[in-house]
C-alpha cells in the first residue's frame, strides 16, 4: 500500500501529541511533504489535556502520540479518546522512546492501534500512517453506503406497502362512484366495497405493527405485558387454533402446512394473543417466501415440544431462504432480504415484532436457513414455574457472555487443533464459536456462509496465504470491518512492518504466549462490538426516526372508511335512499382524502428524515426566473380553496424581482401549508380578514417572502408553531394537525438553504417569514 501522488479529493486530520517540540515539528514537517494521497491538515498538542482542548473544537481523522508527557500522559490520553462515543473509531498510533519488550508489549494490547518505537524509518512510518488513514477511510465509506442503502430500504418499503393499499381505497371508491352515479349494474359493487376494506385492512394492520414496534421500544409493551401476563394452561390450543386458520388458507394456495403438536404442553406465563401473534408472524412469513412457481407443494412444517425447562415452537418452510449472515440481521425492522428481487408484501417489521414478543415472555428466536433450501424459525419459550414468574427481560446467554465467532486459518493441523482447542475453552467475556480452514481459499468459503467476528491467519499456506486473504478480505465491502490478526512464524521487524501496511489489526509471532493471544482476541473483538454498536444505534436512530412518524391518528379515517364502507354495504343490500347512499359514499371519500394525506405527509416527511428529499432537490433545482409567477400562481390557486372562503387573500410583489435557486414544486408547496396552516388556527376578528404574500429584497443577497395574516392566534397554537420551527428534532405527535405539515414546510425551505420564522404582530396579526438566498451566477 504505497502512498500515491492522487489525492482523490480525500482531505485528512492528523493531530500529533508530543513534549518534545523538535520532535513534533519534525513529524510535522514529514506530514507536510509526504505524499500520503490526502490533502493533510495537522493540528499540535504538547501533552494529553492539551489533545483534548484541540479534540473538542476539531476532530482529527488520525492521531500520533508520544507516551511520556507531563500532565497527561498518552495512556491517559488514549483512555479519554476511547471513552468517547464519537471518538471511538479514530486510529491511534503510540510513536516513543519506550521499546523495551514489557514496553512494547503494554502498547499492543493497549487500546493503540499501532505501536511504533523511536528510533524509526520515516518511510515505515509514513507508509502505516497512510495504511491507517486508508483503512479508517474505506470502512468510513463503507458505513455511510450501508446507511444510504437502509434509507432507501426504508423509503422503497414505505411507498410500496402504504401506497398500494391506500390505492385499493381510492381507486375502487372512485369505481364505486361512477357506478352509483350512473346507475350501472350492481353486481361490481360488492366487488369495489371488497377492495376497500382488503386497502383498510391492510393498511390498519401496518400501522398497528409500526405502533407495536414503538411501543415495544418506548418500555410501552412491556407495561402492557406486565399488566396482562398470566399462567396459559393452554398452549397447545392456542398454537393448533393459529395452524387450522392457516390450514383453512392453504387449501387455495401452493403450500401445504403439517403440525406435530402435543395434546398438552407445560403452562407458560405470558399472554395468549401474543403467542398466538408469534406462531401466526412465523406462519405469515413462511407462507410469503414459498415458490408459487415450484412444480411441487411446499411443505410448511410446525412442531412444538418440551426441552427442559423449555417450550420449543418451531416453524420450518421450504422456500428462498437467506444466507447466514443475515440470522441476526431479519430481526431488524425494515431489514428484509433480496426485497427488490423478491418484491415480497410486508415492511419489514413481522420479525422484529416476533422477537420483541418472544422477549417480552422471557424467551427468545433463532433462524436458520440456507438459500435455494428453506428456513427454520425456533422460539424458546420457558416453562412457568410457580414460585416466580417471569419478567420481561432482554435475551441473553444463559452463562450471561456474548458470543462472537472466530475463523482461525492454519495449514498445520496440529497447530490449528490446539488454536480451535484454545479459544474454545476460553472462559472470558466472550464465548468464541470456532471456525476453521487450511487455506485461503477455504476461509474465503467459511466466510460466504457465516461472517465472523475475527480472522486470526497465518501467513505461509498453500493455495492462498495469509496475505492474499487479508487483500480479499478488505476489498469486500461486507467484509472490510472485521478485524483480522496474523499469527506466524515470519518474526522479523520487516515481516512485522509488511503486515500492518497492508492492513492487518495484530501481528502476533510463533511460538506464542497464550494468554497473549487470548487478551488480542479480547481487545480486538472489543473493539469490533463496539465499533458495531455505534453503527447499530446510527441505524436504530434512523429507524426510530421513521417509526415514531407513525400516528395513532391513522386509525381514525382507517376505522371511518370501515365503518362507512360496511354501512354502504348493507345499504345497497336493503336498498335504502339515496340519501343513505350518499352519506356513507361521502363519508368514504372524506376519511379516504384524510388517509391519502396523512400517507402522503409521512412518506414526505420520511424524505425528508433519510435525505432522499435533498437528493431529488438537487436534481430538479434551478435558477428561477420568476419568483413572482411562482407566488402568483400559488395565491390563485389558494384563493378557490375552501379554507379561503370569507378570507381576502393577495399578493404584492417587486418589479425587479430577483431569482432564486428553487424546485418550483416543493417551493410552493411549502409557501401553500403555511398558508394552509395559517387560516386553519387564525381568529377571525370584525374587520377585514386578510391573508397577503409579500416579497421583499433582504439583506445581504437575501429574498423575503413574507405571509401576513390579519387574525390572532391563541398562546398555545403559537407555542405550537415556535415548538416545531426552533427544535431541530420537534416531537411532532404533539398535535399531528400542525406538526407533520409545518415541519414539512421548514425542510422544504432547508432544501432551498433557506430559514422559515414565525413572528406575531404588534396590530393583532401573526407572520410567517421565509428568507432565501438570491441566486448567484
Amino acid at each position: 500500500m504505497q502512498p500515491s501522488s492522487e489525492t482523490n479529493g480525500r482531505t485528512a486530520t492528523i493531530l500529533i501529541v508530543e513534549d518534545d517540540q523538535s520532535m513534533l515539528d519534525g513529524i510535522n514537517d514529514l506530514l507536510d511533504i509526504a505524499d500520503l494521497g490526502y490533502e493533510i491538515t495537522v493540528l499540535q498538542a504538547n501533552d494529553g489535556q492539551m489533545a483534548l482542548d484541540v479534540m473538542a473544537n476539531h476532530e482529527p481523522d488520525l492521531i500520533i502520540s508520544d507516551v511520556m508527557m507531563p500532565q497527561m500522559g498518552g495512556y491517559e490520553f488514549l483512555n479519554h479518546v476511547r471513552a468517547n462515543p464519537d471518538w471511538i473509531q479514530i486510529p491511534f498510533i503510540f510513536v516513543t522512546a519506550k521499546g523495551e519488550e514489557p514496553d512494547i508489549r503494554k502498547g499492543r494490547l493497549s487500546d493503540a492501534d499501532l505501536y511504533i518505537t523511536k528510533p524509526f524509518v520515516i518511510a515505515e512510518l509514513l507508509s502505516l500512517i497512510h495504511a491507517q488513514l486508508d483503512m479508517a477511510y474505506e470502512r468510513k465509506e463503507a458505513r455511510q453506503r450501508n446507511i444510504d442503502s437502509l434509507k432507501k430500504n426504508i423509503l422503497q418499503i414505505l411507498n410500496h406497502e402504504f401506497r398500494t393499499p391506500l390505492t385499493y381505497v381510492t381507486a375502487y371508491y372512485e369505481m364505486l362512484a361512477d357506478s352509483l352515479k350512473e346507475f350501472t349494474d350492481g353486481r361490481n359493487y360488492r366487488e369495489y366495497l371488497r377492495g376497500i376494506q382488503t386497502g383498510c385492512l391492510r393498511l390498519t394492520r401496518l400501522v398497528d405493527d409500526f405502533i407495536y414496534v414503538m411501543e415495544l421500544r418506548s418500555g410501552e409493551a412491556q407495561a402492557k405485558y406486565l399488566a396482562e401476563a398470566k399462567p396459559l394452561p393452554n398452549v397447545a390450543d392456542l398454537l393448533r387454533e393459529v395452524v387450522a386458520d392457516y390450514q383453512t388458507a392453504s387449501q387455495e394456495a401452493h403450500y401445504q402446512i403439517k403440525s406435530h403438536i402435543p395434546d398438552k404442553l407445560p403452562l407458560v406465563w405470558g399472554v395468549a394473543s401474543n403467542v398466538k401473534s408469534i406462531l401466526g408472524r412465523l406462519l405469515s412469513n413462511a407462507t410469503k417466501f414459498t415458490d408459487p412457481n415450484s412444480s411441487e407443494i411446499n411443505q410448511i412444517v410446525v412442531e412444538a415440544s418440551v426441552k427442559g425447562k423449555s417450550i420449543l415452537i418451531e416453524v420450518a418452510d421450504q422456500g428462498m431462504g437467506f444466507p447466514a449472515h443475515m440470522s441476526s440481521q431479519i430481526f431488524e425492522p425494515f431489514v428484509q432480504y433480496n426485497r427488490g428481487i423478491l418484491e415480497q408484501q410486508g415492511a419489514g417489521t413481522g420479525l422484529a415484532i416476533v422477537q420483541g414478543m418472544a422477549r417480552l415472555h422471557n424467551g427468545r428466536i433463532v433462524a436458520e436457513s440456507q438459500e435455494g433450501k428453506g428456513s427454520k424459525f425456533t422460539v424458546t419459550l420457558p416453562v412457568y414455574r410457580r414460585r416466580k414468574h417471569a419478567t420481561a427481560s432482554g435475551a441473553t446467554d444463559e452463562d450471561g457472555t456474548r458470543t462472537a465467532t472466530v475463523l482461525v486459518v492454519e495449514d498445520d493441523r496440529n497447530l490449528l487443533n490446539g488454536l480451535e482447542d484454545l479459544l474454545t475453552i476460553f472462559d472470558g467475556k466472550y464465548k468464541l464459536n470456532v471456525l476453521t480452514a487450511l487455506n485461503g481459499v477455504a476461509a474465503l468459503e467459511e466466510i460466504k456462509k457465516q461472517i465472523p467476528d475475527l480472522i486470526i491467519s497465518d501467513i505461509m499456506m498453500p493455495k492462498m496465504g495469509g496475505y492474499e486473504l487479508l487483500t480479499n478480505v478488505r476489498e469486500h465491502p461486507q467484509w472490510l470491518h472485521i478485524p483480522f490478526i496474523f499469527l506466524t512464524a515470519k518474526g522479523e521487524k520487516r515481516d512485522e512492518y509488511e503486515g500492518f501496511r497492508r492492513g492487518v489489526d495484530e501481528y502476533i509471532t510463533k511460538p506464542y504466549d497464550s494468554d497473549d493471544v487470548l487478551r488480542f482476541v479480547e481487545k480486538q473483538l472489543d473493539k469490533h462490538f463496539h465499533n458495531q454498536s455505534l453503527i447499530a444505534q446510527s441505524f436504530d436512530d434512523l429507524k426510530k426516526s421513521i417509526i415514531n412518524l407513525i400516528s395513532p391518528d391513522f386509525r381514525t379515517p382507517l376505522a371511518s372508511v370501515s365503518e362507512h364502507s360496511d354501512v354502504l354495504s348493507k345499504a345497497l343490500q336493503d336498498a335504502n335512499t339515496d340519501s343513505d347512499l350518499k352519506h356513507s359514499l361521502h363519508g368514504i371519500q372524506d376519511n379516504s382524502l384524510r388517509l391519502t394525506h396523512l400517507i402522503e405527509d409521512f412518506i414526505t416527511l420520511a424524505e425528508l428524515k433519510t435525505g432522499e428529499a435533498w437528493t431529488a432537490h438537487s436534481l430538479k433545482a434551478y435558477p428561477l426566473p420568476n419568483l413572482g409567477g411562482l407566488l402568483f400562481e400559488t395565491v390563485q390557486s389558494f384563493r378557490h380553496r375552501p379554507e379561503a372562503s370569507g378570507w381576502h387573500v393577495d399578493m404584492t410583489t417587486l418589479t425587479d424581482m430577483p431569482k432564486v435557486e428553487a424546485d418550483w414544486s416543493t417551493l410552493q408547496e411549502a409557501i401553500e401549508r403555511l398558508m394552509q396552516i395559517s387560516l386553519q388556527y387564525a381568529k377571525p376578528t370584525q374587520r377585514k380578514n386578510e391573508l397577503i404574500v409579500s416579497v421583499y429584497n433582504g439583506k445581504s443577497s437575501n429574498v423575503k417572502i413574507v405571509i401576513t395574516v390579519s387574525a390572532s392566534l391563541d398562546a398555545e397554537t403559537m407555542a405550537q408553531f415556535n415548538e416545531v420551527l426552533t427544535n431541530e428534532e420537534p416531537d411532532l405527535l404533539q398535535n399531528p394537525e400542525i406538526g407533520p405539515s409545518l415541519y414539512i414546510a421548514k425542510g422544504y425551505i432547508g432544501l432551498h438553504q433557506g430559514q422559515l420564522s414565525f413572528s406575531e404582530g404588534k396590530d393583532g396579526s401573526f407572520h410567517f417569514a421565509i428568507k432565501l438566498p438570491a441566486y448567484e451566477a
